[in-house]
């Protein structure tokens, strides 16, 4: 039965993906599975164009109140890393969680796993000056005051607490949550968070 269940997620997805998606967006094979054929059902060749994007992401969030059109011109520029105007589900997920409502903590969360690239649960400089030029790049801000490095440089010793020159999930988290100038650098399309005491 294991290896049935093995072979049914392999068909519509690689395991590794699922693996992936689900420790860094803490939605269920299930969820995962459904919005994979969804996906496949808008582009059954498995990459999205721009078209597609806005359709499927309209879809999802169910909403006409965000420029989907500018979101998805912003994504493309910083997922599209080989230029031929296509992202794969993965990518798609990724931007969608960062773009999308949701709890503030859990997409914080997602954040911070997505970067974390070489999965040792902290964050070193040099990821999150990764991190901000991507998310800079979705939000269409062309850095023209400040580069990703300067403000990478400015912030990680506000988040980096006990000094050690990594970042852990919980730095990032309590840094984010209570300085309103570095929680909108990760977060931009948040309106609300909780509290300081929460």
């Amino acid at each position: 039965m294991g290896n049935q269940q093995r072979h049914q997620l392999e068909d519509d997805l690689p395991l590794n993906d699922y693996r992936y998606l689900m420790k860094n967006t803490h939605l269920s094979p299930h969820v995962i599975q459904g919005w994979y054929r969804e996906f496949l059902t808008i582009c059954p060749n498995g990459q999205l164009n721009k078209s597609q994007f806005i359709k499927f992401y309209t879809e999802l969030e169910n909403s006409t109140t965000k420029n989907v059109e500018l979101i998805a011109e912003n994504v493309f520029e910083a997922f599209d890393d080989n230029g031929n105007n296509r992202i794969d589900f993965k990518e798609f997920l990724i931007a969608y969680s960062l773009t999308s409502n949701g709890d503030p903590v859990d997409k914080l969360k997602y954040t911070f796993s997505i970067f974390d690239v070489d999965h040792s649960e902290t964050i070193e400089l040099s990821e999150i000056i990764e991190l901000l030029k991507r998310l800079f790049t979705i939000t269409g801000n062309k850095m023209k005051t400040y580069s990703p490095e300067s403000v990478a440089h400015d912030i990680f010793p506000v988040l980096d607490l006990d000094q050690n020159q990594s970042i852990s999930k919980e730095e990032f988290i309590h840094g984010c949550l209570h300085n309103e100038y570095i929680r909108h650098m990760f977060s931009p399309f948040d309106k609300e968070y909780p509290s300081k005491n929460e």
